[in-house]
């Protein structure tokens, strides 16, 4: 028998018997869990949430801010509307108590906006007793503007009659005080007589 037929053919040195056709057994691949993607997934939807809200309330404040610049733009300054609304209410002095009424409502809605006082909201008796701590208005003003409003409430509570000269002074009273003050400097709200007092003896204190 020939020995080269049953002798098993040679193995190449360093291949320690293991055909050359198999490759190395590959690193183990690390499975994720299901809550691992559960987690990731949550926070993704989290963050798309908060994103949309974030993004629809930059939007609202965008808005907003542009409606007011719009407004204020086209606002009519206080003034000038407390002329207008003292002019109209001429029209109704054949009806001294409406014409009242209009003139005095007039006035305490400028005072509301130019001065920041809560006239509209008080008796008369209320807001002459807090306008006496006030220190947007001089004296003389606080005394008219007084003046003007128990007269105004005479023809509106007592229903006193009140003829048309008496009507046309109400209204020169009333323009006269929008006219004066216009300009005025608004103090903080709040602010009293005592507290501006304090604030301007302050310097000679420290000296």
């Amino acid at each position: 028998m020939n020995p080269d037929l049953t002798s098993p053919p040679p193995v190449p040195d360093g291949t320690n018997g293991v055909p050359s056709d198999l490759h190395d057994i590959l690193p183990a691949v690390e499975i994720i869990s299901i809550w691992t993607w559960l987690l990731w997934s949550g926070l993704l939807l989290v963050a798309l949430v908060m994103g949309y809200y974030l993004s629809r309330f930059a939007l609202a404040r965008w808005r907003s801010r542009k409606a007011e610049s719009v407004s204020s733009a086209n606002k009519v300054p206080d003034h000038v509307l407390a002329r207008k609304q003292l002019d109209a209410a001429l029209e109704h002095m054949h009806d001294a108590r409406l014409f009242c009424i209009l003139v005095s409502n007039a006035i305490r809605h400028y005072l509301e906006s130019r001065f920041k006082m809560r006239a509209p909201e008080q008796t008369t008796e209320e807001f002459l007793e807090a306008l006496k701590c006030s220190t947007s208005l001089q004296s003389g003003q606080k005394t008219a503007l007084e003046a003007f409003l128990q007269q105004c409430d005479l023809a509106k509570f007592a229903r006193t009659d009140m003829v048309g000269q008496e009507l046309k002074s109400l209204h020169a009273t009333g323009v006269r005080f929008v006219n004066e003050t216009e300009t005025a400097e608004v103090s903080a709200p709040g602010a009293t007589v005592e507290q501006e007092a304090g604030t301007e003896t302050r310097p000679d204190q420290d000296a």
